[in-house]
């Protein structure tokens, strides 16, 4: 499934459609609408499903019977879903703009677009558990629920199971008990099916790493004494402690920070070349989450505030991938901040390995250098695919695991006009050049 979002006429940006599912670069002058894009991005990822009704499960009604109710997303209905949604945007999109940035931003038109190959079926099977539904579920599909039984007990409310591709579809099987609320459970496949978990990481990390605690402390301050002085609470004005949505989600990603087990096993292998390539150390954190840095060979543990801003910038992409809350995408504006040319390669290499792990990525850079070396990778890899001439990897220093799928990486440039708007253009692929 490909995933677009569009605006006419928000903030800076006179026009913009781009990819928010794959490996998406933004690049182009200050003050023309780079971060006020992203953080849209990251606030309406959490807003389309919530605009889901059972209006769209009726439509999306493919199967019904006494044993198991399917819904299907196929290039057949898509057109229709996405008609549906974008019609609640447009009715809703005030109130999201200013739940996203604490006041109203002018916005004329905001859209999404999805697409899915012929051949691409998502399909939501719920069913009251039991043997006889189960068997004829696996019996109409022609898929195997396998452990099914097992997953029940894990998840409280409903057990999802994404069986992967089984010709050529992918099946999320949904057991629901009588006393659920089957349209709540609808959305949370939805949000299975769009990956539309995402974390902002704002510019000047640095000073963020440093002050997120402050920021909170100061926060429970004027609540407490708004409290005293009127006796009373009430919603301020601006919510987030004159902050958008998507940065004070950065600030609480940091306060509630916890590492997962499971993510940092199944990152292993990418999170060594971080620390080998990139921070040439280990980030830790204690029981009381503050963060601190060692340095290899180093039996010292130094406080964040003690060590260069390249290691506070780029630590939380790191923090993001292991985090207990799984993120399918990351949204990074400014990502070169601080990096010496030699580093902004091997941050290049560290975020393919991390998309060609499943991570999305949308980045913004004012950095020639950066964009140079994605645009190298990018030509080597399809080179590699087109020759299969692996040894020329070597003989530039470089791993199998840095090359990109082609096709999956997209480019904007942000073009400020003589009006005061920027346009925002797709930057077309050249056989030769490259981007």
């Amino acid at each position: 499934m490909k995933f677009w979002l569009g605006v006419e006429n928000f903030a800076k940006i006179e026009s913009a459609k781009v990819n928010i599912d794959d490996y998406t670069l933004f690049v182009g002058q200050n003050n023309s609408g780079k971060t006020f894009l992203m953080q849209l991005i990251q606030g309406i990822s959490e807003e389309i499903v919530d605009l889901v009704d059972e209006s769209f499960m009726v439509e999306l009604d493919c199967h019904r019977d006494k044993l198991y109710t399917s819904y299907r997303i196929s290039s057949e209905n898509i057109g229709q879903l996405v008609k549906n949604i974008n019609e609640k945007l447009d009715q809703e999109k005030g109130h999201i703009i200013k739940g996203i940035f604490g006041k109203y931003i002018p916005i004329e038109k905001l859209y999404i677009d999805l697409s899915v190959g012929e051949d691409e079926i998502y399909e939501i099977v719920s069913f009251i558990n039991s043997e006889e539904a189960k068997k004829q579920v696996e019996k109409d599909l022609g898929i195997s629920l396998g452990f099914m039984n097992l997953v029940l007990n894990v998840i409280k409310k409903c057990s999802i199971l994404l069986n992967g591709d089984i010709e050529k579809k992918k099946i999320l099987s949904v057991s629901f008990s009588s006393l659920e609320n089957k349209i709540d459970i609808f959305k949370y496949a939805l949000e299975y099916i769009f990956e539309n978990s995402s974390l902002f990481l704002p510019a000047s990390r640095t000073g963020l790493m440093l002050l997120y605690r402050d920021f909170f402390a100061n926060k429970a301050d004027q609540i407490f004494s708004y409290k005293r002085r009127e006796d009373l609470f009430t919603m301020d004005e601006i919510p987030y402690g004159n902050l958008t949505y998507p940065m004070y989600g950065f600030l609480r990603f940091l306060q509630t920070y916890t590492e997962d087990n499971a993510r940092k096993e199944a990152y292993r292998d990418e999170l060594s070349f971080f620390e080998d390539n990139l921070i040439e150390g280990h980030i830790n954190i204690d029981k009381q989450g503050f963060f601190s840095y060692s340095p290899q060979n180093d039996d010292r543990d130094m406080q964040m505030y003690l060590v260069s801003s390249m290691i506070n910038e780029i630590a939380p992409i790191a923090l993001a991938v292991i985090s207990q809350r799984r993120y399918d995408r990351l949204i990074i504006d400014e990502i070169e901040a601080s990096l010496h040319p030699e580093k902004q390669l091997e941050l290049v290499r560290f975020l393919n390995r991390l998309h060609n792990k499943g991570m999305k990525l949308i980045l913004s850079t004012h950095s020639d250098t950066f964009v140079s070396k994605v645009n190298n990778l990018y030509l080597l890899s399809e080179y590699i695919e087109n020759s299969n001439d692996l040894d020329v990897i070597k003989q530039f220093g470089l791993e199998k695991e840095d090359l990109l799928v082609p096709g999956r990486l997209y480019i904007y440039e942000f073009v400020n006009q003589s009006n005061g708007k920027s346009i925002v253009r797709e930057v077309k692929r050249n056989k030769g050049t490259g981007f």
